[in-house]
């Protein structure tokens, strides 16, 4: 979708400490050939905060963006684990706790593609002429709990906790975005639904989680073969090339007006082959450098690689940078923005 005179006014993040990696394989938390697998440096992992962290990440950007709280018209929240007790609103958690306004608030619940299907959601709200100039957008996952071995869960990733935030504003802000949307391949949908029946449900009260083990039964289900996942990667390789190359036409642009990449913190390879070989990018290109120090954080990949880039001075006024990511369905999203506004000084120091 081209987007027209909608800006990303504040970002915000909240990366708790990191835990080495040599730390986890001396802990027996990680096996040593799947660390240097992995190829990741360091995880983010917070003991004890949980949607609170999407506050504290939310707090930044609202005081960043400028707006009044009376000026927003919504806040979105996303998150792919356990956010709070059940029949209780994250949203409305967060939204107390920053804007605290009388506004809708509700979840996006898109997976690892939640935030770029907010900016999605939110562009066509301000587009639609809703009563207000702004929208938040807010993201947090912890994954430390006993219910979830974020070491060992999926063989693509290991699973970072952080909290992120947008304000989406019609008025300006230090970036425009110039495009958004997403495409699937709904006859992948049962890569993540391995063998487990819809109902009733499948209870794993040890790991209900569970993405690597469904991801296993599909490609060892009855009449399946090894050219199954092959051609599943590759399919999906294609959508991922095909929505970038999409987005970055409705933008307005070409691939070499694109100068850097925010994409999901996959594991090195399964990072090539689900996204960056598609796209034809280097990791260079891309944020890895950064990512391999915190881990897949859930939802909040893209809005702590676009900071991380902003913020270190990576990119400048004139850039424009590409979010790219892969959720469950199987489906790929990406954004478009132009950066309008350099950080201001000393700010990646407080938040870096």
């Amino acid at each position: 979708m081209k987007v027209d005179d909608i800006h990303l006014a504040g970002i915000g993040t909240y990366v708790p400490s990191p835990t080495p990696v040599e730390e986890a394989v001396r802990q027996g938390w990680f096996e040593a050939g799947a660390a240097e697998d992995s190829g990741l440096v360091s995880v983010a992992v917070e003991a004890a905060l949980p949607a609170r962290m999407a506050v504290e990440a939310a707090r930044q950007a609202v005081d960043q963006a400028g707006h009044r709280p009376g000026d927003y018209a919504a806040l979105l929240h996303s998150g792919v684990f356990y956010q709070g007790p059940e029949s209780w609103s994250a949203p409305h958690y967060v939204l107390h706790r920053t804007l605290n306004q009388p506004v809708t608030a509700f979840a996006v619940g898109h997976g690892c593609l939640s935030v770029l299907t907010s900016l999605h959601l939110a562009a066509n709200l301000l587009r639609a002429g809703s009563d207000g100039e702004a929208v938040l957008i807010t993201a947090a996952d912890n994954f430390s709990t006993p219910l979830v071995d974020r070491w060992h869960d999926s063989e693509h990733a290991v699973y970072a906790d952080s909290g992120a935030a947008l304000v989406v504003s019609a008025r300006g802000g230090f970036a425009r975005l110039k495009a958004v949307g997403s495409r699937s391949v709904p006859e992948l949908e049962g890569v993540h639904r391995g063998d487990e029946p819809l109902f009733p449900p499948a209870r794993h009260a040890d790991r209900p989680l569970h993405v690597g083990p469904r991801l296993r039964a599909w490609g060892e289900r009855p009449g399946a073969g090894a050219q199954d996942m092959i051609d599943a990667v590759n399919r999906y390789g294609e959508l991922v090339a095909e929505v970038a190359e999409r987005t970055i036409a409705e933008a307005g642009v070409t691939r070499d007006d694109i100068t850097r990449v925010a994409h999901t913190g996959f594991n090195e390879d399964p990072l090539h082959a689900l996204l960056l070989d598609p796209l034809g990018v280097s990791a260079k290109a891309g944020t890895w450098d950064y990512l391999r120090t915190i881990g897949h954080a859930s939802v909040g990949d893209h809005v702590l690689g676009l900071a991380h880039l902003w913020r270190t001075g990576q990119v400048g006024p004139g850039d424009h940078v590409l979010l790219v990511g892969a959720t469950e369905g199987m489906e790929a999203g990406c954004a478009v923005v132009q950066i309008t506004e350099p950080c201001p000084p000393g700010q990646a120091a407080l938040y870096e």
